[in-house]
């Protein structure tokens, strides 16, 4: 049910414009849907939509490295892949690290090894993202394919620059990002909306604001060192220098993946749209005695 209704949200999006100049106005329109997508648990929802799109009979095309975690074909979208300077082992040790990285008993401390194991996965992003723009042959398909829209994950900054240098429109799909204030240029003000780590509620004491403060001003420094790696590669691809940032408030819309009610209230901009349980499971419906069960206890 998640999955047909973000489908829908996304035909739409992705659609609005050339439906609007169609003289018929149909809704039987196919258009040309590129996915970039994130590794991991990333591209459990991205997944869901891509196969949906081309369940539909939209072409979508999905560009993913040769070597990942969870990456595969799928039935109604077709693969492309380029070659990556690292194999499965790499893979299997990064991931074995991640599980045996715990949160430590202070907050520095969960920050610290936080930031250690992220510099690891950034340094594999980044060397991802690197190959993909090498291979001109990739680039050049994708440069004649006339997308209509761009479909990724700004947290690996690779489709957006991707949509960026093809002028094509990208539709962002994320739970959240380092660069939330600057690249969506919606309202986070501290004294509001909690901070990651913090374990603030949106209910917070004069010393909890101001720790919010402290964490805020931090965040430009930790989205500068999450996308800075990426930076060369970026001036090296588009041929001139342009931040990350820059690119990506170029996003048409954010589909941000949480729910209103489950969240602590904050800001959002008219781009910005709620989709959240595109992860979850359909489950079956409960039976009536589970029904009467639960009514009676």
């Amino acid at each position: 049910m998640h999955c047909r209704a973000i489908s829908c949200l996304v035909i739409s999006i992705v659609c609005c414009a050339a439906l609007e100049q169609s003289p018929s106005g149909k809704s039987g329109w196919t258009g040309k849907l590129l996915v970039v997508p994130m590794d991991g648990s990333h591209w459990t929802g991205v997944k869901a939509v891509a196969e949906e799109m081309g369940r539909r009979g939209h072409t979508v095309i999905v560009v993913i490295p040769e070597i990942s975690i969870r990456l595969g074909p799928g039935k109604h979208y077709i693969t492309k892949t380029f070659p990556v300077p690292y194999g499965q082992d790499f893979i299997n040790q990064m991931m074995m690290e991640h599980k045996l990285t715990a949160p430590g008993p202070s907050l520095l401390k969960s920050v610290t090894s936080r930031v250690d194991h992220m510099r690891k996965i950034i340094k594999y992003l980044s060397s991802t993202t690197e190959s993909l723009f090498k291979n001109q042959e990739l680039i050049e398909f994708l440069k004649e394919q006339n997308f209509d829209a761009v479909l990724t994950d700004p947290a690996l900054p690779m489709g957006a620059i991707l949509a960026y240098n093809l002028s094509v429109p990208a539709v962002y799909m994320l739970r959240g990002m380092p660069c939330d204030a600057s690249a969506t240029a919606c309202p986070n003000p501290p004294s509001y909306v909690p901070r990651f780590f913090t374990k603030n509620s949106d209910r917070m004491s004069f010393d909890q604001r101001v720790l919010n403060l402290l964490v805020s001003v931090l965040e430009p420094l930790v989205c500068k060192f999450v996308y800075w790696p990426f930076e060369e590669a970026t001036s090296n691809f588009l041929q001139r220098d342009v931040s990350l940032t820059e690119i990506l408030r170029t996003g048409a819309v954010w589909l941000m993946r949480y729910d209103f009610s489950l969240e602590f209230p904050k800001p959002l901009m008219p781009n910005m749209i709620l989709i959240g349980g595109i992860n979850c499971e359909s489950r079956n419906p409960l039976t009536k005695v589970s029904i009467v069960f639960i009514l009676i206890t």
